[in-house]
């Protein structure tokens, strides 16, 4: 006969991030398993993604393993396969991001501050190997080009060197994260394994071992705010409301007006959730200006 937990049957229950999702997913989908885990305490999670993402898991579930690799256990009582999606539903009380709509959708679940944050464990391993490529230097890390909507997204070369420019004047190292070696600011680049920009974890553990972190909304940011480094994420034609959840350490440096970029539209009631649980800085015009009197800050 099966034991209960408090009356509660419990149940052994994989969990799957569908193939082909990017790095910032991968880090979303830990503020989910951390709901999961923390509502479902009957259940037993295993959890399964693709190589470099499924270390997410690492000490939140109790098994965390690769597609291709085999199962921890030979039954489950319950599958569940993870699909994220930009959806807006103008939620008041939590982040309209796809971590909220995922715990909505998939698990019946409400968001919870005390659980919302990206989480990632990374282990004494990967500190050591990230510790060994910046030998011990003062860096900052910015990251400026990424996948998705690039001219919603990205810095130009010449906005990136100027940040560059801004970390040497303060006496640090700027370094790029250009894991696909796209970027021509080659003297600004870290010359790490290709491999590591495919791994939320070694990317943390990068970004963990710097000073401070600047860059644009994508996989590495979103690793930034699963860190304790300072990190600031720059805008400049998406809010921040759909894409980022909130983190302590985050700043999010916005255009004046942001509140008019779809598909927020000036909701009073989101605006005012977004206002008072993120770190939100405007810039007028150029958001180098921005990026450099945060650095200032910070750096010094």
């Amino acid at each position: 006969m099966q034991t209960t937990r408090g009356g509660v049957t419990p149940l052994h229950v994989l969990i799957s991030l569908h193939e082909g999702y990017g790095l910032g997913d991968s880090v979303q989908v830990s503020a989910v398993l951390r709901h999961v885990v923390k509502a479902r305490s009957h259940w037993t999670i295993d959890y399964r993604a693709e190589e470099g993402k499924y270390q997410v898991g690492s000490g939140i579930v109790a098994n965390a393993f690769a597609y291709g690799q085999p199962n921890p256990s030979p039954h489950y009582d319950a599958e569940v396969q993870i699909l994220l999606y930009d959806t807006w539903y103008g939620w008041h009380d939590r982040p309209n991001t796809r971590v909220s709509s995922c715990l909505y959708e998939r698990f019946g679940l409400p968001w919870i501050p005390e659980y919302g944050r990206y989480k990632i464990n990374v282990s004494e391993e990967a500190i050591g190997s990230a510790r060994a490529l910046l030998c011990g230097e003062r860096f900052v890390a910015v990251h400026y080009e990424g996948n998705s909507a690039p001219d919603k997204k990205n810095l130009t070369h010449k906005q990136a060197d100027a940040i560059c420019d801004e970390i040497d004047r303060l006496g640090y190292s700027p370094i790029v994260l250009d894991w696909r070696r796209h970027s021509p600011l080659h003297h600004r680049k870290l010359w790490a394994p290709a491999a590591w920009g495919r791994n939320a974890e070694m990317v943390c553990a990068v970004i963990s071992q710097c000073k401070a972190f600047v860059g644009i909304d994508s996989g590495p940011a979103k690793c930034a705010s699963a860190t304790n480094t300072s990190a600031l994420v720059v805008w400049t034609g998406h809010h921040p409301a759909p894409f980022h959840d909130p983190a302590d350490n985050t700043t999010h440096l916005v255009p004046t007006g942001y509140h008019d970029l779809e598909p927020v539209c000036n909701d009073p009631r989101v605006v005012q959730f977004f206002e008072d649980n993120y770190n939100v800085v405007q810039y007028k015009n150029d958001p180098v200006a921005g990026v450099k009197a945060w650095l200032s800050e910070v750096l010094r």
